[in-house]
């Protein structure tokens, strides 16, 4: 009977598996791809149909590469799955699957991944991905002998690779003006870019492991006029957000009323703020980082101490409480509490807990400082797609909200609602963070710092959630809130002048003048803090407790050369 089934099974040349292999990859699991060429080639049939037997050729060359006996069935089966899972996410959320998504990826947890990964998703992988594959391992494979099959082989990759070239010329002037053009066009060519990213990824994890760390700010201290015994305690909460987009946010001008709580609170925001990147992996040590974000890099960012390292070195009690999916290695020199984990019924469900839960100790923690301090909060927010997890129900404010992580279930209006809601609950946070340090007022000077590491696309030009690359990514991903609120008392200790700060609330900002400003409000004083990204350095009076020095040296000629590791 077996041997009956056996003689049932299609039998094909390794080379018509890979060609059929190659017209499934690029003209069914492209569908993102080729909307673009449609588009970006209005008008140019001619462009359109050489850009496909192109394509078509260099699949082929490359299919063929791999039809060696043992190698042909793993290597097709791996395009065809990653090409069905990349195209899953690029075509129902228009993303772009590059090294930092795959980063992205490689941090997740399991109650983010489990968001992403729906039913509608293992539906689509099985019979895009299981069953074509599925049918690749059943199919008996003819192979020829070892010369002759290199023989033929060529005789299908060299005249291939011409085609492909001479498809390339015939309208080299058109293919290279729409691709400076556009930038995101090639990226979504599947499973090519997806796959490449992935490699980069990896060779950049290899790398990164021969990494040397390199102290910056060793000359930090807090330079006061009074001792430390003869004034109060400055602590400073540094709130760092999650996808909050600064186009809902209502102080910036947005017509829903998202932060009802934060406008009664004594704050000034900052208008027009940049984030460092679109994607929680790039953003979050960036913030962090010395290196503004033209110079920023992942391997500088292992390769250097950052903001809270300096701190800890002047001397200052400096803590990091996360609520998401970890430091991004920020916090790994000093003392760090993760409550993503908490199994606290109060606030938590699921593996996820509300961002209640970072409050919710702040109290005692203010207690028992007993000098200066940061603390950095570091919040799960408006985390997609399962925006309607991360606010409680008493703040489903905007209804109908959308109640599933799966956006197709969704009308763009019900996602926003659900966003908003989160962009409340956020405000709430941030509103209690406020009250609770000016409880502490009569003992500590304080201030709280807020900023979102990237925003949020809802759908604007066919786009969801984040993680664009940087070069062409909408001002919804990159423009993010900055609320600053700040003691009396701290005011009056740091001779910061709050009108000042004010007036320059509309002045464009980011995330490089987080390092900066944070030292600066903390009085620390050193070589690699440049005063021009400090926010508060010329709002200080002129009888400022420390004189800003002059420096013969700019802040990033005393960073450390670490060119050999990016």
């Amino acid at each position: 009977m077996l041997k009956k089934i056996k003689t049932r099974r299609p039998r094909l040349r390794s080379e018509w598996l890979s060609i059929l292999t190659t017209v499934y990859l690029l003209f069914f699991l492209n569908a993102t791809f080729w909307d673009k060429s449609f588009l970006y080639l209005k008008g140019q049939g001619f462009a359109l149909v050489a850009l496909a037997i192109g394509l078509l050729a260099a699949f082929v060359a490359l299919t063929v590469t791999f039809s060696a006996k043992y190698l042909i069935k793993p290597a097709l089966i791996f395009m065809v799955l990653a090409s069905v899972a990349s195209a899953w996410f690029m075509d129902r959320f228009s993303v772009i699957i590059d090294t930092e998504m795959i980063r992205n990826a490689a941090e997740t947890n399991r109650a983010e991944a489990g968001h992403l990964i729906t039913g509608a998703f293992v539906l689509h992988l099985i019979l895009f991905g299981v069953l074509p594959s599925l049918f690749i391992a059943w199919v008996e494979v003819i192979h020829r002998a070892i010369l002759k099959k290199v023989m033929v082989n060529l005789v299908i990759i060299v005249p291939s690779l011409l085609v492909f070239a001479g498809a390339g010329l015939s309208n080299s002037g058109t293919f290279i003006f729409s691709t400076r053009e556009h930038r995101d066009w090639f990226r979504t060519l599947n499973p090519i870019f997806p796959v490449g990213s992935a490699a980069s990824f990896l060779v950049d994890q290899s790398r990164e492991q021969s990494i040397i760390l390199q102290p910056i700010g060793s000359d930090a201290k807090v330079a006061d006029a009074l001792p430390s015994a003869d004034r109060r305690p400055r602590v400073t909460i540094v709130v760092v957000g999650e996808t909050a987009r600064a186009q809902n946010f209502q102080l910036g001008g947005y017509a829903r009323e998202t932060n009802s709580e934060l406008k009664r609170r004594d704050i000034i925001y900052f208008k027009d703020t940049s984030s460092c990147g679109t994607a929680t992996a790039v953003s979050v040590p960036c913030m962090f980082s010395v290196y503004g974000r033209k110079d920023y890099s992942h391997a500088k960012a292992l390769a250097t101490e950052n903001l809270v390292d300096v701190l800890r070195r002047a001397g200052i009690k400096t803590e990091w409480w996360d609520n998401n999916t970890g430091d991004k290695h920020v916090a790994d020199r000093i003392k760090k509490t993760d409550l993503f984990k908490s199994n606290d019924p109060r606030f938590c469900d699921g593996g996820e807990c509300l961002d209640q839960i970072l409050v919710d100790g702040l109290d005692a923690w203010l207690d028992n400082v007993d000098g200066d301090a940061v603390l950095v909060l570091h919040q799960l927010g408006n985390h997609g797609p399962a925006y309607y997890l991360r606010y409680p129900e008493e703040f489903r404010k905007f209804m109908p909200d959308c109640r599933s992580a799966d956006f197709y279930t969704c009308t763009p209006e019900t996602i926003t609602n659900a966003y908003d809601n989160a962009l409340l609950y956020t405000d709430h946070i941030l509103a209690e963070v406020i009250d609770t340090l000016s409880a502490h007022g009569d003992r500590l000077d304080t201030a709280m710092i807020y900023m979102s590491d990237h925003g949020e696309s809802l759908g604007e030009n066919g786009l969801y959630l984040h993680g664009a690359p940087y070069m062409f990514a909408p001002t919804q991903q990159t423009h993010v809130p900055f609320v600053l609120w700040i003691s009396p008392g701290l005011q009056q200790s740091t001779r910061i002048e709050k009108p000042c700060l004010a007036a320059k609330a509309d002045v464009p900002h980011s995330h490089d003048n987080l390092f900066h400003s944070v030292l600066g409000l903390m009085q620390v004083k050193t070589q690699v803090q440049d005063p021009a990204l400090d926010i508060f350095a010329a709002c200080r009076n002129v009888s400022s407790i420390y004189p800003v020095q002059a420096r013969q040296l700019r802040p990033s000629a005393l960073l450390p050369d670490i060119r050999t590791v990016d």
